[in-house]
């Protein structure tokens, strides 16, 4: 995952238009009904892609990512967008990627997933002379877990 990850940093870079530094990478699998609550990302998402990488069953479960820029630090996650929150509803397909930045853009999938499994490949960088450029290759999360006594 992490050569796939370095292969898409100059494609990601050219989308974000900034040179970009990886942050950390994973992937995940949600069954059938699972939503994925809305939430903002932490600074070592500041650019973020979410990649649908198969649907069991062929069917679009839309990515849902709010249309308002804002500075987001909040934890919290909600199972949907608060009253008058605009978000663009992102239908997609084995295939199809979106880059968003995680930090600014509330972001979920609140719809349950309606295939009996979807796999999905989230990809996560940091402009490389941005404010989140000590989080380059997840530094911080590394240092904070080192730090914890044992």
């Amino acid at each position: 995952m992490a050569s796939f990850h370095w292969g898409v940093t100059p494609i990601a870079a050219a989308v974000a238009g900034c040179e970009l530094m990886p942050t950390y990478a994973y992937f995940r699998v949600y069954q059938k009904d699972d939503v994925c609550l809305v939430h903002p990302d932490r600074g070592a998402c500041e650019h973020s892609m979410s990649l649908t990488v198969e649907l069991a069953d062929d069917k679009l479960w839309p990515l849902c990512i709010g249309k308002e820029h804002a500075d987001l630090h909040e934890p919290a996650a909600d199972p949907g967008f608060h009253p008058g929150e605009a978000y663009a509803e992102l239908p997609m397909r084995a295939g199809d990627a979106v880059m968003y930045r995680g930090v600014n853009h509330r972001h979920g999938r609140i719809a349950p997933n309606p295939n009996r499994w979807s796999a999905h490949l989230f990809l996560h960088w940091v402009d490389a002379n941005g404010p989140y450029a000590d989080q380059a290759f997840d530094r911080v999360a590394v240092q904070q877990a080192m730090a914890q006594p044992s």
